[in-house]
C-alpha cells in the first residue's frame, strides 16, 4: 500500500511539473469551448518580438489582436485590450499568423515536426512570464469562465524556446474540453501535494 501511494504520488508530480511547460507540446491540447454566453477576448501577455495576428475561425476568420502594427491588417493592440467576440457556442479554434516568419499555426494541429503551438489552460500559472497588473487581475476576475490561450511563436528550427508565453490571451465564457475524467495540470499539481503530505504524516505516525 505504502509503495502504492509513493507511485502514485510520483505520478501526479510528474504530471504537475508538465504543466510548466520546459519543452514542445505532442499531444492535441484540449478544444476550447464557448459556452454560449457572450465571449471577450483579452489580451494578457506579450512577449513576442515577431508580428503576429490573431485570428478566430468561427462565423468566418475574424481578426482578434495584432501584438505589433502590421500594415493593412491591424494596428497593435496593448496588454489590458478587450475585444467583445459576441455570443458563440462550440469548439472555438484559433490562427497565430506570424509575419515575421510567414508562419501559421493553429490550435488543433501541429506543425510539420509534429509540435503543437498553444497552451490551453484556466489559471495564469506560465512561468518567465510578468505579473499582472491590478487593473488586469481586476478585469478577469470580473469575467465569468475564463480559459487562457497561450502561443508559442517559433518552430523547431528557427529558435523556439517553447516556453508558450510569446503571446497570451484569455476567454471568457469558455472552457478546455479535457474529456470525461481528464483533470487539468493544476488539478493534478494539488493531487500530487496531496498525496506527498498524507505520505509525510504516515511515516512521521509510524516513527
Amino acid at each position: 500500500m505504502q509503495k502504492l501511494t509513493i507511485a502514485a504520488a510520483l505520478g501526479c508530480l510528474v504530471a504537475a511539473f508538465g504543466a510548466a511547460q520546459a519543452g514542445p507540446i505532442t499531444t492535441p491540447p484540449p478544444p476550447l469551448v464557448a459556452l454560449g454566453g457572450d465571449v471577450k477576448a483579452v489580451f494578457v501577455v506579450s512577449k513576442a518580438n515577431d508580428k503576429s495576428a490573431l485570428r478566430l475561425l468561427h462565423l468566418g476568420s475574424t481578426l482578434i489582436f495584432c501584438n505589433k502594427a502590421i500594415t493593412g491588417t491591424c494596428a497593435a493592440n496593448n496588454v489590458g485590450d478587450v475585444k467583445d467576440l459576441g455570443t458563440l457556442s462550440g469548439s472555438l479554434l484559433f490562427t497565430l499568423h506570424d509575419r515575421t516568419t510567414g508562419i501559421t499555426y493553429d490550435s488543433a494541429n501541429p506543425d510539420s515536426f509534429g509540435d503543437y503551438h498553444v497552451d490551453i489552460r484556466t489559471s495564469y500559472t506560465y512561468t518567465g512570464v510578468p505579473a499582472l497588473s491590478p487593473s488586469l487581475v481586476a478585469l478577469l476576475a470580473s469575467l465569468p469562465n475564463v480559459t487562457y490561450v497561450a502561443f508559442e511563436d517559433r518552430q523547431a528550427n528557427n529558435g523556439s524556446d517553447f516556453d508558450y508565453n510569446d503571446l497570451i490571451f484569455a476567454f471568457s465564457n469558455t472552457r478546455p474540453d479535457h474529456g470525461p475524467g481528464v483533470p487539468e495540470p493544476l488539478t493534478l499539481s494539488l493531487l500530487g501535494a496531496g498525496l506527498l503530505g498524507a505520505f509525510g504524516l504516515r511515516r512521521r505516525k509510524k516513527a
